[in-house]
Formats: structure tokens, C-alpha cells, sequence
């Protein structure tokens, strides 16, 4: 099984993608590491100064990992867009988002377009629009944990 956690950036899919992983005794995978450690890039993002991600080798190598056999988590703002079994969408109240992307000494631009993806719901339409399971949890002033044992809920349900 593969469960995505994945949202606006600040939302909080790396600690709560771990505290799951740790809970399930899962192995979880961060996509933008694994973007870099097996050079998965298709270019450089000087506006936005960041790495342009090859989402296709990116998805080849999440089903060659999956073949293992192994449950794992994957986590990043694309992981929607990786097969996936589970979809999880992470959101976020825009002013605790703006406060996380902030403390992290984002530019002024980059926050507010991540703001905008998160009022306008980007990674929930993208998700849905591929037809994934989704589950929408909100974060905002909840522990990783907590949301953690959200999403174990929520699978149970499904």
C-alpha cells in the first residue's frame, strides 16, 4: 500500500508523513530527497530559485520501490501525483501558513503564491481531478500527531 501525504508547502506533510511512518513502522519517503539523491531534475527555477522536478522519473522510481512489495509513505507537494493507494491532503488556516513560511525565510513572492494554492485548493482539485481516494485534514493548530492518528482513522474507514 502507498499512502501520499501531500499539500501546500508549510502545511506540515514532512513531520506528520514521519510520526505515521514511525506509527506504522512504514518506510516513508521524502520525494524531494529522492528527487536529488537520484538526480531527478529537469531544470532550475531561477524565480522561484528551486529545482524543477522530473514528476515522471519520480514516478517510475516510486513503482520500482513499491514492487518491493513494502508499505511506504510518500510525502511532498506533488505526491498526489504519484500512484498512490491513499491520498491525504494536508491543509492549513492561510494566516498559520503564512506564519510557517515566514519562520522558514521564504521571499514575500513565494509565500503568497503558496498562499493562493492554498485558498484556491490546488493539491485537493489535482488529486481529485486524477480520480484519487482523498482524505482533507486540516492542521491548523494540531500536533503531527494528532493528525497522525486522523489518518489512521481515516484509512480505517476506507
Amino acid at each position: 500500500m502507498i499512502i501520499a501525504i501531500s499539500g501546500t508547502p508549510g502545511t506540515g506533510k514532512t513531520e506528520v508523513a514521519k510520526v505515521l511512518a514511525k506509527q506504522l513502522g512504514w518506510k516513508m519517503i521524502e520525494l524531494n530527497g529522492l528527487a536529488d539523491e537520484k538526480g531527478l531534475h529537469s531544470g532550475y527555477d531561477k524565480s522561484r530559485k528551486c529545482k524543477i522536478v522530473d514528476v515522471g522519473g519520480i514516478k517510475k522510481e516510486v513503482a520500482r520501490i513499491s514492487r518491493s512489495g513494502k508499505n511506504i509513505i510518500i510525502e511532498s507537494h506533488y505526491a498526489h501525483d504519484v500512484k498512490n493507494d491513499f491520498t491525504v491532503i494536508l491543509r492549513a488556516n492561510p494566516g498559520q501558513l503564512r506564519e510557517r513560511l515566514v519562520s522558514r525565510g521564504w521571499t514575500l513572492r513565494k509565500i503568497e503564491e503558496n498562499i493562493q494554492s492554498e485558498i484556491m485548493e490546488v493539491c485537493k482539485s489535482e488529486a481529485m481531478n486524477q480520480g484519487r481516494n482523498v482524505v482533507e485534514i486540516d492542521t491548523t493548530g494540531k500536533t503531527p500527531v494528532q493528525v497522525s492518528e486522523e489518518i489512521r482513522k481515516a484509512i480505517s474507514r476506507s
